[in-house]
This record gives structure tokens, sequence and C-alpha cells, in this order.
């Protein structure tokens, strides 16, 4: 008995919760300051802009503002950003 549970107590396999939704750019939304898609492909030059899929807000972004992370938990899991 004790050996069995020495072996679910390392098994990390047994509590994996849901794979995090990593996107490859983020940014944080200037109005609801929810972690938002950015549509951007690659790290751009110069400013850009991106439409908030939760509040509908079209803001101007920098460079600097871009993040690599998850996105909010309030966002639909099959919604993709917008690449111009």
């Amino acid at each position: 008995m004790e050996y069995i549970r020495r072996v679910f107590a390392y098994a990390p396999s047994v509590f994996q919760g849901p794979a995090p939704r990593l996107c490859n750019f983020t940014v944080r939304c200037k109005s609801c300051g929810e972690s938002i898609p950015a549509p951007v492909r690659t790290m751009p030059d110069s400013w850009f802009v991106a439409v908030c899929p939760l509040c509908g807000e079209k803001r101007r972004y920098l460079p600097h503002e871009l993040f690599q992370g998850r996105l909010s938990h309030k966002l639909n899991p099959t919604a993709r950003p917008q690449v111009l």
C-alpha cells in the first residue's frame, strides 16, 4: 500500500489541468484590461491597431506593449485574431 501512494504522489500526468491558451503575441486591452490576441505575426516596427473582441474598443498599441502570454479566460477558445 505504501508503494502505491508514492507512485501517485509523484505522477505529474495525473493532476494536469487544461492546456494553457498561449498566443504568439498578446496585448492588454487599454479599455477592459484583459489579455487579447494581437493582430500581428511578427514583431512590428511601429504602432498597430487591435480591436478588443470583448469590449469592442479599437485602440493603437506600440511594439513594447506586446508580450507572449495567456489569453483572457473570457475569450472563446475558437476565436482567432484577424491578421492584417
